[in-house]
């Protein structure tokens, strides 16, 4: 029986994959050769699902900076930020998000980004908030970030913190989640 709900359970993931790379290919991303070995089925949730395709591009180079910053490239940051900032602009009520990434874009240095990168989230936060039509966002918090703790989103329930990468990876907790 187990196998059985194990052969479905992959069968239902490759034809829900197969939709997916036809979309991230159409919005020029592709994670097809991600490493997905150390996973289980437990362990993988639903990437959220938004009504707005143009908001779903736009947290998806959301995303794109968080995992920079959470990897201290401060190169792959702005080139993100630059495709956010674009993205934005097709989002009805985006203006204060695209102040916010337009800071990140200019800013010289990995510090100067993470500073602008929690007002980003912030208005990110607003953006997505009831937006959802499928799966979750978590909204993180480290209480030691910036000097009186910061926000960040996340599709992933663990925790990887953006604001100090591999000094305190594991340091926030999940404040809410965003469904």
């Amino acid at each position: 029986m187990k196998n059985l709900k194990m052969s479905v359970a992959a069968m239902l993931l490759m034809v829900v994959s197969l939709g997916f790379s036809q979309e991230t290919a159409k919005m020029g991303h592709d994670h097809s050769k991600m490493d997905m070995s150390g996973m289980n089925m437990d362990e993988m949730q639903m990437a959220p699902e938004f009504s707005d395709d143009n908001l779903a591009n736009a947290y998806g180079h959301y995303v794109h900076i968080k995992t920079a910053l959470v990897g201290s490239n401060s190169n792959e940051v702005k080139k993100g930020a630059a495709m956010l900032s674009n993205s934005l602009k097709k989002v009805e009520g985006s203006e204060a998000a695209g102040k916010a990434v337009k800071k990140i874009e200019s800013a010289a240095d990995l510090k100067s980004q993470r500073i602008a990168f929690s007002s980003l989230s912030d208005e990110m936060a607003v953006l997505v908030e009831g937006n959802l039509k499928s799966g979750m966002i978590y909204k993180d918090f480290c209480p030691m970030a910036l000097g009186g703790g910061a926000y960040w989103l996340s599709s992933e329930k663990e925790i990887q913190n953006p604001y100090f990468g591999d000094k305190m990876l594991k340091c926030g907790s999940v404040k809410e989640i965003i469904n």
